[in-house]
């Protein structure tokens, strides 16, 4: 059995034209999916710069709550050392 050769249904030029207009669809999907994409980057990005902000503004206040606590407990204990 020899091997036929396929002849192309479409011409040479259709199918060049449709693969033009796939790739024209596929470039502007892309670049919507990228604009897209940059958004929620640019979205995540101000929300971590918010999380930043808000624990540079509770550290303070957290440490010093800390560092009461740990003073109360030192003077609770130093108190009871006494009583005895």
């Amino acid at each position: 059995m020899a091997e036929q050769q396929k002849t192309p249904q479409r011409p040479p030029v259709e199918i060049a034209k449709d693969i033009a207009a796939e790739r024209a669809g596929l470039t502007s999907a892309f670049d919507a999916l990228s604009g897209e994409l940059q958004q929620v980057a640019d979205a995540v990005a101000a929300k971590a710069r918010t999380a930043g902000r808000k624990a540079l503004v509770m550290a303070p206040a957290v440490a010093a709550a800390a560092a009461a606590l740990t003073g109360a407990a030192a003077l609770l204990r130093r108190r009871r050392h006494r009583d005895r």
